[in-house]
């Protein structure tokens, strides 16, 4: 981390450089409570404001994830997760079913035979099977079937006219099991994953590996290494960076707080950019309303709408600029409706008094009830031929009635008048009296106006348009009486305030300001649904840019840890080329990994040979697999280009390795598997072939290490016919005690497969095993462990009746008992036969 970015982050140096009594490096998956710590200590050292705020939110949200994951199942917790077999079927080269058992115990499991007898088949079907994916551990860009850049030597999964494609391994640790199994299409993608896990409890649940530390356990300590997968995509500096940041074991812990707080981020910059749209749109909207109404009304000019940078309290911000009232656009009422309606009731009233005032015959002053009368007349379908006034049968009354009506039309100027006088009145009506009521109705403010008034007068104009509706502008009786009525309504004070008060609820401005309101709405709208999280939009880019700091500093924290413990993998396995891991950094772009030569002068990687980079590639992985949720470790060809010098330091650091977890080494190189052998005293030999025609997979035990024993005491028994009084052991003490050793070692064979077949926990009998220190109770605690069925031989009580005294006189002859020679063949046979009973049953 540059002094910088520390600067920067608030980040006090001091506190962060590994004392001298720090522990060793371990690159195991970063928990909640590791992130915790970290950030605490960056929030303790910011200075400046935003920072702090910034930290402290990163660590409130990390407590929060932290909170939400405890009681989750998570099988990367707990002790490390031992092999104890796999299983595949239609499988790449395997047509048939491989089933393969592995002693989980730390040691060295060989599985040897030549090119394309199926060893990567199994290798392969081990890591498909705990990653649920046919690609490598880290994401892989996926290439057109089209592609001139489709990778060439792609393997393909599922086999050829197999009925089924499947890969599974079974994982234990203690009481608990866990069971993955993967199904894979024809087209060789995985089409589902399963995990069983057995619980200590013996309850079995199925767990979403998806919602786990799974995968990111897989990338950061993978147990299987494929030389020829790694250096197929391991081209550029790019995917070598790929590679390294993944065995930094940030896990899945960083990646979901990453996630989170990426998610956060986005959705405060999402609703700040729709409150930032949303205003773009509301000033738009603005500025067309004040163009338009400052061109209809240029007498008029209101202030214009001020917007700051960032609107945070809205309510505020409304008042200010008196847009705090909202309500309908209202028509505009001044003070001519009140002039309009009063003077289309004063018309009509002089219109009436005009008609009373004719003095002609009664025929004249009855003319608008005769104009009535004839409506009525005409609204009747068979208006009969009895006269309604006089009784006599008159067949032609109506026609005598229209005729009267229509002479008194043509003698009486009056009434065309007061038709006239009541058209402009109804239409004064559906106009100023709507407009002036609807502005009243229509307030978002209380009215003084009262609600009693208004229903009074509009039950008043109701009734008379309903009259002048029925019966067309006439001047009827009953238009009359409507219009009296009407006029004692609006012919009031109370009306005449009512249209002053309309007037002021309408007045431009206002209208003006209810516009520049309604276009503001979906702004509104938008600000109070997102001002919450936007308002933190600056706080999550702070937290963001802190969140970059942490993994800058985990990164190059962790990358120097990885420096030392590649460093020490690589001097082990290059030391005798002077080829010398001197640092590791890690860009955004690249690795860059600095190497020196036997004389300090700085090598690029090119320059290594084959042998040497396949070392250099593999060095990484066997120094981080020890910190991770694997107990055992998976090698497919890893001796490619080694010269014997290599062989054997590999094999050296696997022994290491070997002793605390078991080790599966795949290889077709003879020289490994001797190497091996000789360097561990828990080594077992399998050998693989494969039938070309029908492409069957078989497995083997071959050169069982207790065999090797033996062999080596018969070699002795030949070559020294005579006692040596010379040695510190005489030949026959070496033989008899490489006979116990053969015999302990079967031993130790038959109760894992007795724990293997029984579904016991390997480690734990083992223990109650070595929990004994001499040859007899060894087979006495053995014989109690192992558990046969009724009427089957028990293999220990077999060996021990074989063996007899000899188990006594073998164990002295280890801690240097005097013995003689006697017929050490026969006892090399009895041995032999023994070993047999424990491991053949």
């Amino acid at each position: 981390m540059s002094t910088e970015l520390a600067a920067s982050a608030g980040l006090n140096l001091e506190s962060t450089v590994p004392s001298g009594n720090q522990s060793p490096p371990n690159l195991r998956l970063l928990s909640f409570s590791d992130l915790i710590a970290d950030i605490e200590r960056f929030a303790s050292t910011a200075r400046l404001a935003a920072k702090k705020a910034a930290w402290r939110k990163l660590l409130d949200l990390t407590v929060e994830l932290k909170s939400s994951s405890e009681g989750r199942r998570d099988p990367t917790a707990g002790e490390p997760w031992h092999l104890t077999s796999v299983m595949v079927v239609g499988y790449q080269g395997a047509t048939n079913q491989v089933i393969m058992k592995v002693d989980p115990s730390p040691g060295i499991t060989i599985i040897h035979g030549p090119n394309g007898s199926g060893k990567s088949t199994i290798a392969d079907g081990i890591r498909t099977a705990l990653a649920g994916s046919t690609k490598w551990w880290t994401s892989a860009e996926q290439k057109s079937s089209r592609s001139k850049t489709e990778p060439l030597w792609e393997k393909i999964h599922a086999a050829r006219d197999a009925e089924k494609t499947m890969a599974e391994v079974t994982l234990s640790r203690a009481a608990e099991k866990l069971t993955l199994s993967c199904l894979i299409g024809t087209d060789g993608e995985v089409t589902s994953h399963e995990a069983r896990w057995t619980r200590p409890d013996g309850d079995v649940v199925s767990v979403d590996l998806r919602e786990t530390s799974w995968s990111h356990a897989l990338a950061g300590h993978p147990p299987v290494f494929a030389y020829a997968d790694i250096e197929r995509r391991v081209q550029q500096s790019k995917d070598l960076r790929e590679y390294i940041e993944n065995l930094l074991a940030f896990g899945g812990c960083f990646v979901v707080l990453n996630d989170r707080v990426v998610d956060l981020s986005e959705k405060a910059a999402s609703a700040k950019k729709c409150i930032d749209d949303a205003v773009r749109d509301a000033k738009r909207k603005i500025t067309e309303i004040d163009e338009t109404n400052g061109r209809l009304h240029p007498a008029i000019s209101i202030e214009a709408v001020s917007w700051p940078t960032w609107i945070a309290d809205l309510d505020a911000w409304l008042e200010e600029n008196q847009l705090n009232e909202s309500g309908s656009i209202l028509p505009q009422v001044t003070d001519r409706h009140a002039e309009i309606l009063s003077a289309a009731l004063e018309r009509t009233e002089k219109a009436f008094h005009s008609i009373d005032a004719v003095p002609d015959s009664v025929k004249h002053r009855l003319a608008n009830s005769l104009r009535g009368f004839h409506q009525h007349v005409l609204d009747l379908e068979l208006p009969g031929t009895e006269c309604p006034v006089c009784d006599s049968e008159k067949a032609d009354w109506p026609l005598r009635l229209r005729k009267s009506v229509s002479e008194l039309e043509d003698l009486e100027p009056q009434h065309r008048e007061a038709e006239s006088s009541l058209s402009e009145l109804k239409r004064a009506l559906d106009r100023e009296f709507q407009q002036v009521v609807s502005v009243l109705i229509s307030s978002a403010a209380p009215i003084v106006t009262s609600q009693e008034l208004l229903d009074r007068a509009q039950d008043r104009v109701d009734r008379l348009c309903q009259v002048l509706e029925r019966y067309g502008c006439q001047p009827t009786g009953m238009a009359r009486k409507m219009v009296l009525e009407l006029r004692s309504v609006l012919e009031t004070r109370d009306w005449w305030r009512a249209c002053v008060e309309a007037a002021s609820l309408s007045a431009l401005d206002k209208q003006w300001r209810l516009k520049r309101r309604a276009a503001i709405e979906e702004f509104i709208k938008v600000w109070r649904e997102n001002v919450e999280i936007a308002n933190e939009h600056q706080l999550w880019r702070a937290t963001s840019t802190s969140l970059k700091d942490l993994a800058s500093y985990l990164r190059d924290k962790r990358a120097e840890d990885f420096t030392t413990l590649a460093g020490g993998r690589v001097k082990a396995l290059l030391d005798d080329a002077g080829i010398i891991l001197e640092d590791v950094r890690l860009t955004t772009q690249r690795a860059e990994v600095k190497v020196q030569n036997p004389a300090g002068q700085p090598l690029s990687l090119s320059m290594l040979s084959a042998g040497q980079r396949n070392a250099f590639l593999l060095a990484p992985l066997l120094a981080t697999i020890e910190s991770g949720p694997f107990g055992f470790l998976v090698l497919d060809d890893p001796v490619h280009a080694f010269d014997d010098i290599r062989v054997d330091r590999l094999a050296a650091v696997l022994a290491e390795i070997a002793a605390k977890r078991r080790v599966l080494v795949f290889t077709h190189d003879e020289r490994l598997k001797a190497h091996l052998m000789a360097r561990s005293l828990t080594c077992q030999s399998w050998a693989i072939s494969r039938d070309l025609e029908t492409g069957v997979i078989s497995l083997e035990s071959t050169d069982e290490l207790w065999r090797m024993l033996l062999d080596d005491a018969e070699a002795i028994r030949s070559l020294a016919p005579k006692a040596s009084v010379n040695g510190y052991l005489s030949e026959s003490q070496i033989i008899r005690g490489l006979l116990r050793q053969a015999i302990d070692l079967a031993l130790h064979q038959s109760v894992v497969r007795s724990a293997l077949s029984g579904g016991r926990d390997v480690v734990e009998d083992l223990n109650l095993l070595d929990s004994c220190q001499s040859t007899v109770a060894r087979f006495n605690k053995a014989e109690e462990i192992i558990v046969v069925w009724d009427g089957e031989k028990h293999p220990v009580r077999e060996a021990r009746f074989r063996c007899g005294v000899y188990l006594t006189t073998w164990n002295n002859a280890v801690h240097g008992a005097p013995t003689t020679k006697n017929d050490l063949k026969s006892e090399i046979d009895v041995a032999r036969k023994a070993c047999a009973d424990l491991t053949s049953w």
